[in-house]
């Protein structure tokens, strides 16, 4: 039942806040952070203060003498300074184990406190007392402080010293053994505190909460309590209560068969100790770490943790934990059968433990060494051993480790085949145990009453009260959630609106991009990428109504669904801007553009391809009479209005498509295109010739010549046009026409 000094000493038990109008001194500063992890340094730090002479405040303060006030600070020491410095003297003294040193330090600051009639820095001087109090095991005593320091405190200034009251009373009610009233005091602390939203006190209330059911024998309810502590905590800063609570959660782990449970609960002690610093508190962790993992059967790595704590303990010169390390270390070497190094190790605990005459250890090493001997086959060094180990344990009346030794003398006995002196042993065994046993069941029923139905309130209302934490939790990051919603929802839909109209302003402006490069710019007629976007859909739909019209002849008549393309030269278009300027070509240009989509034919489309050069493409339905579509494209041109005389002698290809009606797919688009552009060359040398309008239709006879075709188009066109494959149709003689000039070889390669 007894709580470490370090647990009571260090838990709000720091001096109260100095004035404001002075700061701390740096040796006390330093010393407030070594309280834990170094407190002989805190000690040597408070005691070298101390020697400072005490001065009145008011000389302290002096605006017009700055270099006397630092010097003054300096070297001495305010009312104020002194009570914490024998604060801190007291705390670092017990963290050091010195209890009566610390008790004389901390009646230097109470007295102080009277003299200076400061109530609120005697009352914490008091709950310092009252906890040194209780680490000597005089609960009587604490309670009479705290009495006493009660009605010191007063206002909102003392409400920390109000929480530490609280905790000490129900600490000591719980070293009083009064359980009932402890357990509801640690209740009523720990709901405040969650009232209050304060972590720390709470998980003290749910640290002492667990010491109070450990001490009742309620294992599980305990280590729920440890556990939940170490949740409240989680990446705070408190790496004592971490540690001490996580050390106690391994404990009951490995008690409880939860192997894994304790090996990580002790490796979280081991890592806040660690943090803390302090040499002798993580010594203590590595072993505890160590029995736990030997308990789990990995007795190699247990001996790391040992040698680790060894190597700190050489360092301090501690001879009587060196030993404790010596015993475990070579409980481990026995557990890996490594019998010479188990030896070596437990004969140097032993004569440790003899000379510093610690006898319950030096019977568990006795009782060791007679294991091993007994694994070694050595009866006699093994009885030995375990009858000297038994005489120690009756001297002392010492129950477990009496049932241990007559276990081990029970085993020797029937492996030498002394089955009278086995049976001797084991009826002191059994009458031991049950000794144990009964003073465990009158312990268990004077301390519990009503234990299975407490035990299940308990853990209802454990899970209730987690519950209840998580809930609030949730409901906060709720609040924060929609919180930030609320902000960010405006920003969300203004971005979100501002998107949509650039996304549509940029759909419009890609619309307008897509619809302007299909578009001559100069007369805003349809361009050649218009055509090229069109040309093959419109090819595959002639060429599947040719090879139908092929398939399907029943009589002899021409094919009558073609689509002509008739490719116009405008000579005036061609140097337009160097006769008439930039701004009047650009002009006629627009208006030629305008006037031009106004005459043609409704289910006509004229193509502006540049040069000069434009392509009229009609259906052949639409046609009734070639000659009469040739004037209406004639006046066309010559009826435009413009101010310039123009040049608009015409120069016409025409062609048809499908060119080869029983082949259509012989010809694609670009050798068509040839064809055209051969046709119109024609005509403008007729036009060249005559000085008139002059047209050229090219129209492939009615019969299989697709196999002619292949080679260089123009040169393949011009053959067929000789031997008579392709007929001649012109405005004017076609013998005019030299058609070897229209078509030249290319040049031999040298």
């Amino acid at each position: 039942m007894i709580l470490s000094v370090a647990v009571l000493v260090s838990h709000l038990a720091g001096a109260p806040p100095l004035s404001s109008y002075q700061p701390e001194p740096t040796e006390l500063q330093r010393a407030r952070q070594l309280m834990l992890s170094r407190p002989n340094e805190c000690v040597a730090l408070t005691n070298y203060f101390l020697q400072r002479r005490e001065v009145d405040p008011a000389q302290m303060i002096n605006s017009r003498q700055d270099f006397d006030h630092l010097e003054l600070a300096r070297l001495y020491r305010t009312r104020e300074q002194s009570l914490a410095a024998w604060q801190l003297q007291a705390l670092c003294q017990a963290n050091e184990g010195l209890l009566l040193p610390a008790d004389a330090s901390i009646n230097q600051a109470i007295e102080l406190a009277q003299r200076y009639r400061q109530p609120e820095e005697q009352a914490a001087s008091l709950l310092i007392k009252a906890k040194l109090a209780l680490a000597r095991q005089a609960p009587e005593q604490a309670q009479a402080l705290l009495d006493e320091a009660e009605p010191l405190l007063n206002g909102d200034a003392s409400s920390y010293l109000e929480d530490a009251l609280q905790l000490l009373r129900a600490t000591t009610l719980l070293y009083l053994q009064r359980f009932d009233e402890a357990r509801q005091a640690f209740e009523q602390i720990r709901l405040h505190a969650l009232q209050q939203d304060d972590g720390i006190q709470q998980a003290w209330a749910n640290y002492l909460l667990g010491k109070y059911y450990q001490l009742l024998q309620q294992d599980e309810l305990a280590l729920s309590h440890y556990v939940e502590t170490l949740d409240l905590l989680n990446k705070r800063r408190q790496y004592y209560l971490k540690a001490m609570a996580a050390e106690k959660a391994a404990s009951l782990s490995a008690a409880l068969g939860e192997a894994d449970q304790a090996v990580h609960y002790a490796n979280l002690a081991t890592t806040e100790f660690e943090l803390l610093g302090n040499s002798p508190l993580l010594i203590g962790s590595l072993l505890n770490l160590g029995r736990v993992t030997r308990a789990g059967n990995d007795a190699n790595l247990a001996l790391v943790y040992f040698f680790n704590a060894l190597d700190l303990v050489r360092i301090q010169g501690d001879n009587e934990l060196m030993a404790r390390l010596y015993l475990e270390i070579g409980h481990s070497y026995l557990q890996l059968k490594t019998f010479a190094e188990a030896r070596h190790y437990l004969d140097m605990a032993r004569a440790n433990f003899e000379r510093s005459q610690d006898v319950p250890r030096q019977i568990d090493t006795l009782l060791q060494l007679g294991q091993l001997h007994l694994e070694q086959q050595e009866t006699g060094l093994a009885l030995l051993q375990l009858d000297r180990a038994r005489q120690l344990a009756e001297q002392r009346d010492d129950v477990p480790r009496l049932i241990e030794s007559h276990r081990l003398l029970a085993q020797l006995f029937e492996t030498s085949g002394n089955m009278t002196q086995a049976l001797v042993h084991h009826k002191a065994f059994h009458a031991y145990f049950e000794r144990a046993s009964r003073l465990n069941r009158l312990l268990t029923q004077s301390l519990v009453q009503g234990n299975d139905q407490q035990l299940q309130q308990e853990r209802e209302l454990t899970g209730l009260r987690r519950q209840n934490e998580q809930l609030q939790q949730d409901r906060q990051r709720f609040a924060l959630l929609a919180a930030s919603l609320s902000l960010i929802a405006p920003l969300l839909l203004y971005g979100m609106i501002r998107n949509h109209i650039r996304g549509r302003r940029l759909q419009q402006e890609g619309t307008e991009l897509r619809h302007a490069l299909l578009v001559e710019p100069r007369t805003g007629l349809p361009n050649w990428r218009q055509l090229m976007q069109r040309l093959p859909q419109e090819m595959a739909k002639r060429q599947l109504r040719s090879e139908q019209w092929y398939l399907n002849e029943t009589e002899a008549q021409p094919f009558n669904d073609k689509i002509y393309y008739f490719l116009l030269h405008v000579p005036f278009m061609v140097d337009l801007s160097e006769r008439v300027g930039l701004e009047h070509a650009a002009n006629i240009q627009q208006k030629l553009g305008n006037y031009l989509q106004g005459r043609i034919h409704p289910k006509a489309r004229l193509y502006d391809l540049r040069e000069g050069q434009f392509i009229y493409v009609i259906s052949q339905r639409q046609v009734v009479d070639l000659q009469q579509t040739l004037s209406s494209l004639e006046r066309m041109f010559t009826e435009f209005p413009c101010q310039f005389q123009l040049d608009q002698r015409l120069a016409i290809g025409i062609i048809g498509h499908p060119f080869l009606p029983k082949a259509p797919h012989a010809l694609d688009d670009m050798r068509l295109g040839d064809i055209l552009y051969l046709a119109m060359a024609a005509a403008h040398q007729l036009a060249e010739q005559t000085g008139e309008l002059a047209w050229v239709e090219l129209l492939a006879v009615d019969c299989q010549q697709a196999a002619f075709f292949n080679g260089e188009i123009r040169h393949c066109c011009v053959q067929a046009i000789l031997k008579g494959l392709v007929k001649v149709n012109s405005s004017h003689k076609k013998q005019q026409i030299d058609w070897h000039a229209l078509a030249p070889e290319p040049a031999a390669l040298i």
